[in-house]
């Protein structure tokens, strides 16, 4: 049934002609006006749908994020307490907004992501259909990335008593705990560096230290087996994880790095020296050749090792002694060169260096199979790189503007010649060390049957 509103004068009027009416008849219930709610989801920006249809996904005022993780901010509309889909939503209001750290936004749904760590307040504004404004608040928790930094003893300390009486002392910093979380760290320790982090320790306050107490250096394992004491048996392992925890429930593990130190060694006062050497970015193992010494702070070689490889590490025993130097030079691949480190060894310790790494800094070269080509085959040139060797991948020739074929064999790169008179061509090349080849060009000139090149000109000359 419709009614239509009349002038008050003709209304009452009217009112006399017709017959009495029930007021029952044009009674409008408050429960027939549609209710209209809102709520605040928080999701991942890659999230696609409705929030409130996943289970993982519930409505709140406070949210826990990470600093710059990409988000969906999302305000969803019920109806008499159901959520209605948000392209379904338009009827019930005539506009709506986010106020986001005071700054404004217009959208059911926003992208964002908090730069700075701490707490964010968000608000979702509507104005519905009846031009009542409804608000709803959000609290945003950025938590500060947790950090875990390990600081005694320092790595590789090499003096520790292995009998340790009075307990050995671990110690960490921690950073990153905010207001609202909640914390614990586990200690983790093993003579095996592969296996430390499934040797748990137990847990304890994060702001705490630990004292290792107990033999290190035992003679006999938990199996009953004798340890003898080399420079792998000596050696511990350990590392921190923290895990924070906020009031709603969201869990975040950081894990620290891993140090050692190593137990004084039971034997006759001879210190044991352990280096790690390499090639860096040696993709060809077998073609290096690694020969050195390791010589006095006197001048006198106390060894001598060799190795037909990019890789080994020098393990010796020998007296203590300070400024001992180690120079190690990869003899085939000659771009690598020599390099050499300094160390200084205390009685009955154990001493692991950092590696020691040979690196490859000079550019590959090239030059023309030939300064002459017959037009209809092939332009050639030969790219030089005795050290980490050319990246095949790397390799591009440009003539003009268009980018050839080419076929990189033996050292040698073949190029396509589609030049009909006079071009410029530029030949791409990189080592797997990432030296790049001189910037310069080359010059091709077709003349009937035969095609010259000449060249490297410098890039600047270009425009002469």
């Amino acid at each position: 049934m419709n009614y239509k509103l009349l002038p008050l004068s003709i209304a009452f009027s009217a009112a006399f002609l017709l017959p009495l009416v029930s007021c029952s008849d044009a009674e409008i219930h408050a429960s027939d006006v549609p209710e209209i709610t809102q709520s605040i989801f928080v999701v991942p920006e890659s999230f696609v749908g409705e929030p409130y249809k996943s289970s993982q996904y519930q409505a709140s005022d406070k949210f826990f994020v990470n600093i710059n993780e990409k988000l969906r901010i999302c305000g969803i509309y019920s109806v008499n307490g159901e959520y209605i889909p948000t392209d379904k939503a338009t009827p019930y209001y005539n506009t709506h907004k986010w106020i986001i750290d005071k700054d404004e936004a217009g959208a059911s749904s926003i992208y964002h992501s908090f730069d700075k760590a701490g707490i964010h307040e968000v608000t979702f504004e509507t104005v519905d259909h009846l031009g009542d404004t409804l608000r709803t608040n959000a609290t945003i928790y950025v938590n500060t990335p947790t950090k875990v930094t390990l600081q005694s003893p320092a790595n590789n300390y090499n003096q520790v008593d292995g009998d340790n009486e009075n307990g050995l002392e671990l110690s960490w910093g921690i950073s990153g705990i905010d207001p609202w979380e909640t914390s614990y760290c586990t200690i983790y320790a093993s003579y095996n560096l592969y296996t430390i982090w499934e040797s748990s320790l137990g847990n304890i306050d994060c702001s705490s230290t630990v004292n290792l107490i107990g033999q290190l250096d035992a003679d006999i394992n938990e199996k009953g087996d004798t340890i003898k004491h080399t420079s792998e048996t000596s050696t511990i392992y350990w590392g921190v994880r923290a895990t924070t925890k906020s009031e709603k429930g969201y869990t975040e593990q950081t894990y620290s790095d891993v140090f050692s130190f190593s137990t004084k060694l039971k034997n006759d006062g001879t210190a044991i020296l352990e280096v790690p050497i390499a090639c860096q970015f040696s993709p060809y193992s077998d073609k290096s050749k690694l020969v050195g010494a390791i010589i006095s702070a006197a001048g006198d070689t106390l060894s001598k090792f060799s190795e037909s490889k990019a890789s080994l590490v020098i393990k010796e025993s020998l007296q203590p002694q300070s400024n001992l130097k180690i120079v190690v030079c990869d003899v085939n691949r000659t771009e690598y060169g020599c390099d050499s480190m300094r160390v200084d060894l205390a009685p009955s310790t154990k001493n692991v260096t950092d590696t020691l790494f040979l690196h490859d800094n000079v550019k590959p070269n090239m030059v023309p199979a030939s300064t002459d080509f017959q037009t209809d085959s092939p332009i050639k040139f030969f790219i030089f790189d005795n050290g980490s060797g050319v990246n095949v991948s790397k390799i591009q020739a440009v003539q003009n503007s268009d980018t050839l074929l080419t076929k990189y064999e033996n050292n040698i790169i073949s190029i396509e010649n589609s030049c009909a008179k006079e071009c410029n061509l530029t030949i791409y090349a990189e080592d797997y060390a990432r030296n790049k080849a001189p910037d310069t060009y080359w010059k091709i000139r077709v003349n009937g049957s035969v095609t010259q090149v000449s060249g490297p000109f410098a890039k600047f000359e270009e425009g002469k």
